[in-house]
């Protein structure tokens, strides 16, 4: 049997945000729905990938159950927030990625003078590389292959 050759890495660079870390470009959508471009915070300290909720509204993009989540500064507070399923392109890369989202309120304004539609969790970079570069104020990204 012939085996076909390893598919290269795909390697996403940019600059880091001072305040909130790594900014990714790219685009949501649902099945058949236009797509939705900004930025995607990459965020190791999420467990879950989220999805700002007018985007998520606006895609119709469908929901299938509820999570339950903590912030950091909740103190222990849970909140429950509907789980949305969407596909994500990132950068320049042609894959989509079918991902649960967490429906998150505010997302697109909560890195100021930046259109962030997304959030990138574990449950996604967990498959990845992320190499950070603190005195340049750049990262890497590498996707799995």
């Amino acid at each position: 049997m012939r085996r076909s050759p390893p598919r290269p890495k795909t390697l996403l660079r940019g600059l880091l945000h001072p305040a909130y870390g790594p900014l990714v470009r790219g685009a949501v959508h649902g099945h058949g729905t236009d797509a939705v471009r900004g930025l995607f915070l990459v965020d190791t300290g999420a467990s879950m990938s989220a999805v700002d909720k007018e985007v998520a509204r606006g895609l119709d993009l469908p929901s299938h159950g509820a999570a339950v989540w903590r912030a950091v500064t909740d103190l222990g507070e849970s909140h429950t927030a509907p789980l949305r399923r969407g596909f994500l392109q990132l950068g320049e890369d042609a894959r989509h990625w079918e991902l649960d989202l967490i429906e998150a309120a505010n997302l697109r304004h909560r890195v100021e003078g930046y259109q962030v539609v997304a959030l990138l969790g574990w449950d996604f970079l967990d498959q990845c590389r992320l190499t950070v570069d603190g005195p340049s104020r750049t990262f890497s990204l590498e996707l799995p292959g």
